[in-house]
């Protein structure tokens, strides 16, 4: 049992609200030292604001925060700091065309008097503190010109540098390879046994079991459970979660595909992306493609979308050679794309639910007079009932959704304009488990209503449970098609990896 003295941090009794609502009712929680403590819960359940009130960006409406047993106030993210305590958030905040050194020590520079830097010690010292954590990068390089998981490590550096002996890591994998992965989690077992405490905010249940000491539950605004390792399994975590049990209904299939032929593509190509693609896509049927980042993945969707054109070979549309120079071309055709960059590209954030519904069937709401305004909301008002979007109004911003209901919001869009086939690039990506469930539910009954579907992931459990057939790709080549019946999630990996 741990002592007092062990907890690095402790929260006691605190509770936040925002506008009269209630969204943390009393929430305890500790660290010790030198442990990985996960936190787990849908979107919404308190996760953020909790960490925020830990970070000093809000304050508690009432409760306790105590730092290496001594109560402390928190009151900006400076505080937070200056006790120690670090967050690498998930929306990395590196300055772009800064370097990597500039970003470790921004304001806290290395000074030569009271006016000029020492660059030569700045550079001495931020290799010294990448060199901590088993990082061998240039300090002059941009951040700009960094991998995701090198800016990660950058991010991590810079709150060492700070002192910090609390790190905050909020979906930290979200956009790591399996191999960039897998070093992350060597340097966070490493700063452990160094003594640093982590909290850990994934909603990967495989890290979660692999990497935690403890991990705590949070649902709707409360703290439901901590449980130590060995303590739990993924279904337990999950029914915590979501407060119920959810049913395992959820992965079968209630159809098998046709055996028609919606999309053949015959030895695509194109230069330094991936080369001689063939395969079949039928009616009905959910085509997994699987394959670690810089598989050729997204690069093979976006061309059959008509984002990028191939140099070589062929696409067919229901036995038709087709040729697709653009979105609109493959919109027309019946093909509908939801992106890995949901923010980025997915959705018109400043714009309303409503409006990123309606998107592409404008034209066939306008009358003469204009855009028949009773029919449009007739339309959005079905797609949110239908998919279950949580929204305050159809016309709130669809940027203030929770992932899950801007992934549904999309989808609800190419429901809307009828398409034949989806392309679904990391769908669940960034999404609690609840969610994630429900569209994996949508997903299996769309196919069972006759759409085909290619889909995209890293998580290989998740390409197993949902998808017919699998195509694994490594370095832009396709190394094999498989039934998901049979095909064990190693092998699919030795495929992905060779």
């Amino acid at each position: 049992m741990a002592t007092m003295d062990s907890q690095v941090l402790q929260l006691s009794d605190v509770k936040k609200s925002f506008s009269g609502i209630q969204v943390l009712h009393g929430v305890n929680f500790s660290l010790r030292k030198g442990e990985i403590h996960a936190l787990v819960g849908e979107n919404g359940a308190g996760k953020s604001t909790l960490m925020n009130i830990i970070m000093g960006i809000h304050q508690p409406d009432s409760g306790e925060i105590r730092v290496n047993g001594s109560k402390v106030v928190v009151d900006s993210p400076l505080a937070a700091l200056s006790l120690g305590i670090g967050i690498v958030p998930q929306e990395l905040n590196l300055v772009p065309k800064a370097t990597v050194a500039e970003n470790i020590f921004l304001g806290m520079e290395r000074k030569r008097g009271r006016f000029s830097i020492n660059w030569r010690s700045m550079y001495q010292d931020a290799g010294k503190l990448l060199a901590q954590i088993g990082v061998g990068i240039d300090v002059r390089t941009k951040a700009e010109e960094l991998s995701a998981a090198y800016q990660q490590l950058v991010q991590i550096a810079r709150a060492l540098a700070f002192g910090a002996q609390i790190l905050i890591l909020d979906e930290p994998t979200a956009s790591l390879t399996f191999n960039e992965a897998e070093r992350l989690f060597d340097i966070l077992e490493q700063l452990k046994r160094e003594g640093k405490s982590i909290i850990y905010i994934s909603h990967r249940m495989e890290e979660i079991r692999r990497l935690s000491d403890r991990v705590s539950v949070m649902r709707d605004g409360n703290m439901i459970d901590t449980l130590n390792k060995g303590e739990f399994t993924t279904e337990d975590l999950i029914c915590l979660m979501a407060g119920r049990e959810l049913s395992e209904s959820l992965f079968a299939r209630n159809k098998t595909p046709s055996e028609k032929e919606l999309l053949k593509v015959s030895n695509l190509s194109r230069k330094n992306e991936f080369t001689d693609i063939s395969f079949s896509l039928y009616e009905g049927e959910i085509l997994g493609i699987a394959g670690l980042v810089g598989s050729g993945r997204t690069e093979l969707a976006n061309c059959i979308f008509g984002v990028t054109t191939p140099d070589e070979g062929s696409i067919w549309w229901e036995g038709k050679a087709v040729n697709i120079q653009s979105p609109t071309d493959a919109i027309k055709l019946g093909i509908g794309y939801v992106p890995e960059e949901r923010r980025k590209n997915g959705i018109f954030a400043i714009r309303s639910v409503g409006d990123n519904i309606t998107m592409p069937i404008l034209r066939s709401l306008t009358k003469w007079s204009g855009i028949n305004k009773n029919k449009e909301i007739e339309v959005i008002h079905q797609y949110i009932a239908k998919l279950k979007i949580k929204t305050s109004s159809p016309e709130q911003f669809i940027g203030y959704l929770s992932g899950g209901n801007q992934q549904k919001a999309i989808l609800a869009r190419w429901l809307a304009k009828g398409v034949k086939m989806l392309i679904l690039d990391e769908p669940t990506r960034g999404i609690d488990v609840h969610a994630k469930h429900e569209i994996h539910e949508l997903i299996k009954s769309l196919a069972d209503a006759g759409m085909s579907v290619l889909i995209i992931s890293s998580e290989l459990e998740e390409v197993i449970h949902l998808s017919d057939r699998i195509m694994v790709m490594h370095e832009g080549r396709m190394k094999g098609i498989f039934d998901s019946s049979q095909v064990a999630q190693e092998t699919l990996l030795q495929a992905a990896l060779t």
